[in-house]
C-alpha cells in the first residue's frame, strides 16, 4: 500500500494464486488431485480521515476478482472441470470516535508512573456487492464463502496506558457484535471464531470479549470468548501468554475450548467438543553455545498428546551440532494423513561460513505430515 503524491489517499494492490489440494477416490483407491487452482486479485484505495483527534473515519474501497478452474454444477451436485469467476465490490467505512481519555498523575511532588483510561468507541459500515455464482463455488477457504450483504459492527474498546520511562498498553478490553442483512452471513464472518459451523442463520454474530494485559514488558497475556445471543452461552474460550527472563529463558502457553451446548446447531455435537492446551520453552545459555526447546499440543478431551518436540543443541566457535526428537499422534484428528502416529529423531552439524547440514525429509521444523 503507497500513498498517492500530494493526498492523504493509499492505493495499493494485493492478490495470490494458490493450488488447492483435495483427495478423491477411485475404485476404493485414494488419490490426491492438485487441478483445482485458484487466481485472486484486489487493488484497494483507502482515505483515512484524521483531522479530530477525537474522531477518525477510514473509508476503504476495494474490487474482488477471482478465478477457479473448478465449480459445482446444480444438484444434484458434482464438482467438474469447469471454470468460474466471481468478481465484486467491497465499500467499508468505519468510524472510531469520540474518543474520550484521562490521565491519572503520581502524588503532587512525588515521582511515579503515570496512567491513561481511553474509551474508544468505533462502528464499521461493510457493504458487499451481490454475488450470483456464490452456489457454484468450490469452497475449501474462508475467501471461497463471500456473501454479497451489508453489515454494521459496533464495539467498545478500554485502554489503560502506564508511563515512566516509556509509554506502553498495560491492559486492553474490547467488546464487539454484527448485525447482518443477510443472515447466512453470520455463518462465514472470519471475524469471529464461532463462524464456519452448522449454526443456524442469524441478524447477529455472537458478542465477543477481548481482554489483553502486560504487566511487565516482559510477561503478556490474551483471553478471548464468544457469546452467542440465540443460545445465551458461551460458545469459544481461548487464552495465551507469552513471558521472558533475560536473554536465555522465553516461552509461551495457550489454552482453548470450543464448549458443548445441546441446544445451538453447530454446537450440539459432543463429538466436535474440545479442550486443548499448548505451550513452548526455549533455553539459550552461554552466549547461544548451549540451548534447547520444548514444546507440545495435548488433547484434554481424549486425554492424548497430538505432538511433542524435544530439540538441544551445542555450538562451538567453528561448528555446532544439533538433535531433535518427535512424536505426532493424529489419529481420529481432521488432518488428512496416511501417518497418523510417528516418532522422529533427527541429526544436524553446522560449519561456520558454510551452512547447515540436516536430515532432508522434514527435519527441524520441515513437512509435519509426511
Amino acid at each position: 500500500e503507497r500513498p498517492i503524491a500530494g493526498s492523504p489517499i493509499y492505493f495499493g494492490v494485493g492478490g495470490e494464486y494458490v493450488t488447492l489440494l483435495r483427495s478423491t477416490e477411485n475404485d476404493g483407491v485414494k488419490t490426491n488431485d492438485q487441478g483445482l487452482s485458484r487466481f485472486d486479485v484486489a487493488p484497494t484505495l483507502r482515505v483515512p480521515f484524521n483531522r479530530w483527534p477525537f474522531l477518525g473515519i477510514n473509508s476503504t474501497f476495494s474490487w474482488h476478482g477471482t478465478y477457479w478452474t473448478e465449480s459445482l454444477t446444480d444438484p444434484p451436485v458434482v464438482q467438474v472441470n469447469e471454470g468460474i469467476g466471481r468478481q465484486y465490490f467491497d465499500l467499508s467505512v468505519r468510524t472510531t470516535g469520540p474518543v474520550f481519555n484521562r490521565i491519572f498523575n503520581p502524588p503532587q511532588g512525588r515521582e511515579g508512573t503515570k496512567f491513561k483510561h481511553v474509551i474508544q468507541p468505533s462502528v464499521t459500515m461493510q457493504y458487499v456487492s451481490a454475488i450470483d455464482e456464490f452456489d457454484r463455488i468450490v469452497k475449501l477457504e474462508s475467501i471461497d464463502y463471500v456473501l454479497g450483504r451489508t453489515q454494521f459492527t459496533y464495539d467498545l474498546t478500554n485502554r489503560l496506558y502506564a508511563k515512566k520511562d516509556v509509554a506502553r498498553e498495560v491492559l486492553s478490553v474490547a467488546i464487539n457484535q454484527t448485525y447482518y442483512t443477510d443472515e447466512n452471513a453470520a455463518k462465514y464472518d472470519r471475524q469471529y471464531q464461532s463462524s464456519f459451523t452448522a449454526r443456524a442463520p442469524s441478524k447477529f454474530s455472537p458478542v465477543a470479549l477481548m481482554v489483553r494485559a502486560s504487566p511487565t514488558d516482559r510477561l503478556q497475556g490474551d483471553f478471548r470468548t464468544e457469546w452467542d445471543p440465540d443460545a445465551h452461552a458461551l460458545t469459544t474460550i481461548s487464552a495465551n501468554a507469552t513471558f521472558a527472563r533475560g536473554g536465555w529463558l522465553n516461552g509461551s502457553a495457550g489454552w482453548s475450548q470450543r464448549r458443548y451446548i445441546p441446544d445451538l446447531p453447530g454446537f450440539n455435537d459432543p463429538n466436535r467438543a474440545d479442550q486443548y492446551i499448548n505451550g513452548v520453552v526455549n533455553i539459550r545459555r552461554f552466549a547461544n553455545r548451549v540451548g534447547g526447546t520444548y514444546a507440545f499440543n495435548y488433547d484434554i478431551q481424549r486425554d492424548r498428546f497430538l505432538n511433542q518436540r524435544w530439540v538441544a543443541y551445542y555450538n562451538a566457535q567453528c561448528c555446532g551440532v544439533g538433535f531433535e526428537y518427535q512424536t505426532f499422534n493424529l489419529q481420529g484428528s481432521l488432518v488428512p494423513t496416511a501417518v497418523p502416529q510417528d516418532r522422529r529423531f533427527n541429526i544436524s552439524f553446522t560449519l561456520a561460513g558454510i551452512g547447515t547440514f540436516s536430515n532432508l525429509f522434514g527435519a527441524f521444523g520441515g513437512q509435519q505430515t509426511r
